[in-house]
C-alpha cells in the first residue's frame, strides 16, 4: 500500500486590515486514482455547464472557456451538482480572522507572507495528523505529500518556503509561528514533498478547491458580521483550523 496524501489547495479573502477574514481551503485525497477519479467527475460536470456562463457566441467560440470559480454568480441547480460533488471527498479549512492578527503582522507584506506560509503548514499537519489517527497513513513508513497550489498565489502568500517549512515541522518537529518551541517529529519514516503550482484556468483540482474556499469564506464572513452559527454549515469538514 503506499503512503501518500494528495492535496489541492487555494484561498478566498486577503489578510489584511481592510477585510475581516481570510480562508485557505481544499480537498484532499490518500491515492492517484481516488484523485483523479474526482478530477474526472468534476471535469464532466464542469465541461457540460461552461458554455452556460459564456459570453462568447457559439459562431465566434474560440475555445478560451471561461472559469468556473466561487466568484461566478451561477444557476443554484449547476452550483449543487458542483457543490455536492466536492463535500463527498474529505474537506479542509483554515480560518484566520483578521482582527485579532497583530497589527504588526497586517502592516507588512513580508510578515503577511510568512504568516499564510504559517497557517498553510499549520493545516498541512493538521491533515497528516487526522490521516494518522483514521490509519489512513502510517507514520513509521515513508509518506508521498503531494501539494497542488494556484500558481497566481505563490508570489504573495509566503509558498516559497513551504516546501522547507513543512518538512522541518513534520520530520524534524518545530512548529510555532516564533519558532521559541520545539514539538516531537510526527513522521519517523520519511517524507518526500512535491510542490506544483499551475494556473487555475487550466486545472481543475485547483478549481474544486477555490469553490470550497470560496464557501468557508462566505459561511464565516456571516459568522464573524451577523454571529450567525456556522457549525451545523461546516460540519461536513474534516479539518478544521482557526487561526489565531
Amino acid at each position: 500500500m503506499k503512503n501518500e496524501i494528495f492535496i489541492v489547495m487555494d484561498d478566498s479573502g486577503k489578510l489584511n486590515k481592510n477585510e475581516n477574514s481570510c480562508i485557505f481551503g481544499g480537498l484532499f485525497f490518500y491515492s492517484s486514482m481516488d484523485y483523479q477519479n474526482f478530477i474526472n467527475k468534476y471535469k464532466m460536470i464542469i465541461n457540460s455547464i461552461k458554455c452556460k456562463y459564456c459570453s462568447k457566441k457559439k459562431e465566434t467560440c474560440d475555445y478560451h472557456c471561461v472559469e468556473i470559480k466561487g466568484t461566478i454568480k451561477m444557476r443554484p441547480s449547476d452550483k449543487r451538482r458542483i457543490f455536492n460533488l466536492v463535500k463527498k471527498e474529505k474537506n479542509y479549512g483554515v480560518f484566520i480572522n483578521n482582527h485579532k492578527i497583530y497589527q504588526e503582522i497586517l502592516a507588512d507584506k513580508s510578515s503577511r507572507g510568512r504568516f499564510c506560509d504559517y497557517a498553510q503548514k499549520r493545516i498541512i499537519k493538521e491533515i497528516v495528523l487526522y490521516s494518522i489517527r483514521n490509519q489512513k497513513i502510517d507514520p513509521n513508513m515513508k509518506l508521498n505529500l503531494y501539494i497542488k497550489i494556484d500558481d497566481s498565489k505563490t508570489k504573495s502568500n509566503g509558498y516559497y518556503n513551504l516546501e522547507d517549512s513543512i518538512y522541518e515541522e513534520l520530520v524534524n518537529g518545530i512548529l510555532n509561528y516564533d519558532y521559541s518551541k520545539k514539538h516531537n517529529p510526527i513522521l519517523t519514516g520519511g517524507l518526500e514533498i512535491k510542490i506544483k503550482k499551475f494556473d487555475s484556468r487550466h486545472h481543475f483540482g485547483i478549481q474544486s478547491a477555490d469553490i470550497m474556499s470560496h464557501y468557508l469564506h462566505s459561511q464565516y464572513e456571516q459568522h464573524l458580521i451577523n454571529g450567525k452559527d456556522i457549525a451545523p454549515t461546516i460540519r461536513f469538514i474534516e479539518v478544521k483550523l482557526f487561526l489565531p
